[in-house]
């Protein structure tokens, strides 16, 4: 994954649309699922956990480990290598207890201190809320930032718009139009390499069409007066099966992240894998082991990612009751 990526190959299809393309036919030149990445990227995981409230983020695998280990030994170097930002988790994202309630993730961000060793009850603010409404066509995710506790003026929100037929979710960040494409809508899709589901990152252009441009940039909800292709006929998009092709237009000049999980097996419990490129920092001397290197824009696409992720596994879950418990 580079800033550099394509669109990928398989939206370039000149056949009838009769049916849902296998993912076996266009993957040959595609970047793989889990494949290494950019120099100046991040491998975040975010471990399942179940039985339990959410999920635990770390900057890499190596991280997640290195905080097991970290858990037994109180040695002043390892209070050290935890105040720099190895071996702790990012966040831990909690769902709610509450099964019917529009609160979908809470955020906790962990900040380590040299004052004692590493506490992951104490050590935490909450650094974002997630909240979800429901509404015909579309879904909406409410975020709201806290980057520091102590400044509250620099508290934000961000809105996404994810399709409830189109494998598109939508924001505004920084004025920019982002988007996370489901590629995993494709047919045949978890044959690959047992893979459950994948998104990808882009950045639209700023005449590329978007749910958001039906946003007045303050309201929770889509004005479908305005004129958006992605709104229209949705009686009509939500039965046609070619309206779950991924198209061409829904990426942006470049892929930017990549998530993605693969299927657990035993008793492995799983993990997803976000693979983020570093686009914004300039200097060289960057630890990308260390929870110290992720600036704002790399915690919000965490964040959002998780969201995703958290919206899929709803969907399996669903699915294995559906079938009396089976996969």
């Amino acid at each position: 994954m580079s800033k550099q990526d394509k669109p990928p190959i398989y939206t370039n299809r000149n056949g009838p649309d009769s049916e849902l393309p296998h993912y076996s036919s266009y993957r040959n030149d595609q970047q793989m699922y889990f494949e290494g990445s950019s120099p100046k990227s991040w491998e975040i995981v975010i471990l399942n956990r179940y039985f339990v409230d959410g999920f635990r983020i770390f900057v890499s695998l190596d991280a997640a480990e290195k905080f097991e280990v970290f858990k037994k030994n109180k040695a002043p170097e390892v209070i050290e290598l935890q105040t720099a930002g190895i071996g702790v988790p990012i966040f831990k994202a909690i769902t709610p207890l509450i099964p019917l309630t529009t609160k979908f993730l809470t955020f906790r961000r962990y900040v380590p201190t040299n004052l004692h060793p590493f506490d992951i009850e104490k050590d935490y603010y909450n650094f974002c809320t997630v909240k979800k409404k429901l509404h015909v066509g579309y879904d909406s995710f409410l975020f709201d930032f806290v980057p520091d506790p102590n400044q509250p003026k620099l508290n934000f929100q961000i809105i996404m718009f994810a399709h409830s037929t189109l494998p598109i979710n939508d924001y505004i960040y920084n004025g920019e139009k982002h988007r996370w494409i489901d590629e995993s809508i494709m047919r045949g899709f978890r044959e690959r390499f047992f893979v459950k589901y994948g998104f990808k990152h882009t950045i639209l252009g700023k005449d590329q069409t978007s749910l958001c441009d039906s946003w007045d940039g303050q309201s929770e909800k889509l004005d479908k007066s305005m004129t958006n292709p992605y709104l229209k006929n949705y009686l009509k998009t939500k039965f046609s099966l070619t309206s779950r092709f991924i198209k061409p237009e829904y990426y942006g000049v470049q892929i930017t992240g990549i998530l993605g999980e693969m299927e657990a097996f035993f008793l492995d419990t799983g993990y997803a894998e976000l693979k983020l490129d570093d686009i914004y920092n300039t200097s060289p001397y960057v630890d990308y082991e260390s929870i110290n290197s992720l600036n704002i824009d790399a915690l919000v696409h965490i964040c959002i990612a998780t969201c995703l992720k958290r919206r899929k596994d709803i969907i399996e879950d669903s699915r294995k009751r559906s079938n009396g418990g089976g996969g």
